[in-house]
């Protein structure tokens, strides 16, 4: 028994040990330069998309003179970049492959808009649902319009009007194909959907890289910025009435100046994902986030306000290759008059339907479960070896 407490301090490193090998902290978090299980290898420098600094791991920025370093952006990879030039200002693992979560709807926005026609119908269906997850409220036999679809998918997050405007285009593994077609036409060759509305499934896949493409191709169309920005919309109820949806956009809400929105996501193996955009003096940049470690409105806005205050003194580290076109020269983005840090709001009223938030349901990972069972054994022994040990002194064991 005088070995206890060595074998209590073996079973505790042990129990570490395999805690730390488990497979779902490395889907949680891949190491630099990895590729999750199922996807390609990451793209060799020679061949990067958008040039070969986009290839490396680690922060990328070109500091001219006058630039101020970049800020804390904690995250495991993002773009921040010019949207109508395509200049790539700065990024950390660009074509890093991660789980996009629900950033991926924008892909199904910029696939279907074009598609359906936005005064268009559609009668729910049971299928549509998908419990424990952010849903809009689509419910079996109401009639919806695709427009009012398209809110529900990319203000609350709803998954089932992701998968309801899927079925609007004739089924979801159509709509996947027609998505994963898209992506490749425009150069987003990270990506790869199975789903259309980013819940999580083996081999669906993208980067920071992709997601600031997509998002940069969405708003070029008036309909997707005209949504993505908007901030509170109807959406009808069973029995002929409507209930107000809400944005879930925090760098939205807190009135980042010149904010025009774009798309929030969250699951457990992607963790925190985002895509942000902001205008001003004519100009919009789009900043895209995987992996994020502190509040997602709140590293956005760090990117893009260093974005704007350093515009003309970096020199760009790649480019997403979409420069010609303007950025939704119809909409007027929303100004405030303060630069000061996003504050996030304590949500929606009282009365919004959605309460869900943008993920499914989860429990610990196994991680957390592996570390607690093997202290508890290593607890049990120690308080075993303490009590016999008191048994043969003569004095107490407090």
């Amino acid at each position: 028994m005088a070995r206890l407490p060595r074998l209590a301090t073996v079973i505790a490193l042990l129990g570490a040990m395999v805690a730390l090998s488990s497979p779902a902290l490395a889907e949680q978090s891949p190491a630099p330069g990895s590729t999750p299980s199922g996807q390609s290898a990451q793209i060799a420098p020679a061949q990067a998309v958008g040039g070969d600094q986009l290839a490396l791991t680690g922060k990328q920025v070109n500091l001219g003179p006058g630039a101020t370093p970049l800020p804390d952006i904690w995250a495991s990879s993002w773009v921040l970049a010019d949207a109508t030039t395509g200049d790539i200002l700065a990024s950390k693992g660009a074509h890093k492959l991660r789980a996009p979560a629900s950033t991926l709807k924008t892909l199904t926005a910029l696939t279907l808009l074009p598609r359906l026609p936005l005064d268009g119908t559609y009668v729910g269906r049971q299928s549509d649902v998908v419990p424990g997850t952010a849903m809009a409220g689509v419910k079996p036999g109401v009639t919806y319009t695709n427009e009012q679809l398209f809110y529900g998918m990319m203000l609350p997050s709803g998954n089932d009007a992701a998968r309801a405007l899927a079925h609007s285009n004739g089924g979801i593994k159509g709509t996947v194909a027609q998505m994963n077609e898209v992506a490749a036409s425009i150069g987003a060759l990270d990506t790869f959907a199975k789903t259309p509305n980013g819940l999580d499934k083996k081999g669906q896949r993208s980067s920071a890289f992709d997601l600031a493409l997509i998002a940069t191709h969405g708003l070029r169309l008036p309909e997707f910025a005209t949504i993505v920005r908007t901030e509170k919309a109807p959406f009808p109820s069973e029995g002929g009435g409507t209930h107000p949806i809400y944005t879930n956009n925090h760098l939205l809400l807190g009135g980042y100046k010149g904010c025009i929105g774009v798309k929030t996501g969250f699951t457990s193996k992607a963790g925190r994902t985002f895509i942000g955009a902001a205008t001003r003096k004519g100009r919009t940049l789009v900043v895209a986030l995987m992996g994020i470690k502190s509040g997602s409105a709140q590293a956005a806005a760090a990117a893009l306000t260093w974005g704007f205050k350093n515009y003309g003194k970096v020199t760009p580290v790649g480019t997403l290759n979409v420069a010609g076109s303007a950025v939704t020269p119809e909409v007027t983005p929303r100004e405030s008059t303060s630069e000061a840090a996003v504050i996030v709001p304590s949500g929606p009223p009282a009365t919004a339907a959605i309460a869900v938030p943008d993920v499914a349901r989860t429990s610990w990972p196994p991680v957390v479960w592996y570390t607690l069972m093997a202290l508890v054994v290593a607890a049990v022994l120690l308080w075993a070896w303490l009590r016999r040990k008191s048994r043969k002194s003569p004095y107490s064991v407090i």
